[in-house]
């Protein structure tokens, strides 16, 4: 059999501390253990891509080039290598998304100062996956392929680009979005990749190219997953602990129900301070730092901080339940976050609170018997849930995972899976 060689595009990638680094290396691990020849073409991280403290192993016979680009980014850098300044310039570019302000994206930088490794990458090998985002990375795999015709490209899609609803856009900013995206993905790609059903279905309508399922995973050992599935979870000595690790979207993960239904609790003598907490792990949680300001909801919430990897994992693994948050819109049937599968290989069950029972999200959750979706229609609910469950019962009770549907998600196994697809739909 032939040996591939593939370039991987990511702006992700260790030791950039993002969920997005773990799908394009996992690729790259598992290609290479294969028998392809794998290159990964990356940015310079700067301080404003922290936290920066991901280290995974070194990936050997994988050849890494980690491109510097422009001026105003090392400058920019240097601005914000205090999270408090950090912080600041999220709010202020929040502020002017919401004025009609076009934002500039600094990543787009790496487009140019990758031109001449391009030129290069582009003649040696044979596919080229890119993952979005930024948008930079698709650009430079489309450039890949203007260098060589010849070229397979594979565009994959953790989030989508100018159909995306993440952050709040402009028509004009949609419209040169979806222009960049149709002028390179949908003259040039020859397949792309997807995390979710709907984001196929989105993908194909716009691009009119073929577009497969490529979901997230989790890169565990299969047989400490299957361990943790098979223990029965129960609920740990008080206080019982609610854990959400992660970044917090201001509209689009919205803590405040849950909180709101621990405080009924608290009003009607079915729990009382110390009960239980919702412990918040990452440095971007702005939104339970605000609501913690509020008297009715201090006595519940504990900002915990950025953590490493590992301690993140091991909270998700220690936690009575974990915290899933997500968008309750219609733009958001087909989210399906990384974090959602490292939560089911946590091996405790799991409540999503703002998406809803019929989106994704809640197909994944059924299939895999990890948790429940509790969406607006439910909200009057969720006092009951957590209050059963406190006592053992309620999502205790319903926790039921299927090992061989978890299983499903292993990122070695899904990783396999594309490369199979690769060699056959693009017959490399």
């Amino acid at each position: 059999m032939k040996c591939l060689h593939i370039v991987i595009v990511t702006y992700n990638w260790p030791p950039r501390n993002a969920i997005g680094t773990h799908r394009p290396y996992s690729w790259a691990r598992y290609w290479s253990e294969a028998g392809a020849q794998v290159k990964v073409l990356t940015a310079a991280k700067y301080p404003f891509d922290a936290p920066m403290d991901l280290h995974l192993p070194a990936l050997p016979g994988v050849e890494v080039i980690e491109v510097p680009y422009g001026g105003a980014a090392r400058l920019m850098g240097k601005a914000l290598r205090l999270e408090r300044l950090r912080w600041l310039a999220r709010k202020v570019k929040r502020w002017m998304s919401r004025q009609g302000v076009v934002s500039v994206d600094l990543r787009a930088a790496w487009r140019d100062a990758a031109r001449p490794a391009v030129q290069r990458l582009a003649r040696e090998a044979d596919i080229v996956v890119s993952t979005f985002g930024p948008a930079a990375s698709h650009l430079i795999a489309s450039d890949m392929k203007r260098v060589n015709p010849g070229l397979r490209w594979v565009a994959d899609y953790r989030d989508l680009w100018s159909q995306g609803y993440a952050e709040e856009a402009t028509e004009t900013k949609h419209a040169i979005a979806r222009k960049q995206e149709l002028e390179s993905v949908g003259e040039r790609a020859d397949l792309l990749t997807a995390v979710s059903n709907d984001m196929v279905h989105q993908l194909s309508v716009l691009t009119g190219k073929p577009v497969i399922r490529m979901p997230n995973g989790f890169d565990l050992d299969e047989t400490v997953v299957r361990q943790r599935l098979a223990a029965i979870p129960k609920a740990s000595s008080k206080p019982f602990r609610i854990v959400h690790t992660g970044m917090l979207y201001e509209g689009h993960r919205d803590p405040k129900p849950l909180l709101e239904a621990l405080v009924k609790l608290k009003e009607t003598g079915r729990i009382v301070e110390g009960d239980i907490t919702v412990d918040f792990y990452g440095a971007r949680v702005d939104v339970a730092r605000q609501l913690a300001r509020d008297p009715l909801f201090t006595p519940f919430i504990r900002l915990m901080g950025h953590v490493s990897r590992d301690d993140a994992l091991a909270a998700q693994c220690q936690a009575d339940l974990l915290l899933l948050l997500e968008s309750s819109a219609p733009e958001a049937r087909g989210t399906l976050t990384g974090k959602l599968f490292e939560y089911i290989a946590a091996g405790r069950p799991i409540l999503c609170v703002g998406s809803r029972p019929e989106f994704e999200i809640g197909a994944v959750l059924g299939d895999t018997g990890a948790g429940v979706v509790c969406g607006p229609d439910e909200y009057d609910q969720l006092p009951s849930m957590l209050d059963q469950t406190m006592q053992g019962r309620g999502l205790f009770t319903s926790y039921a995972p299927n090992v061989d549907e978890v299983l499903r998600y292993s990122r070695e196994r899904l990783a396999l899976e594309l490369l199979e697809v690769m060699r056959s739909v693009l017959r490399c």
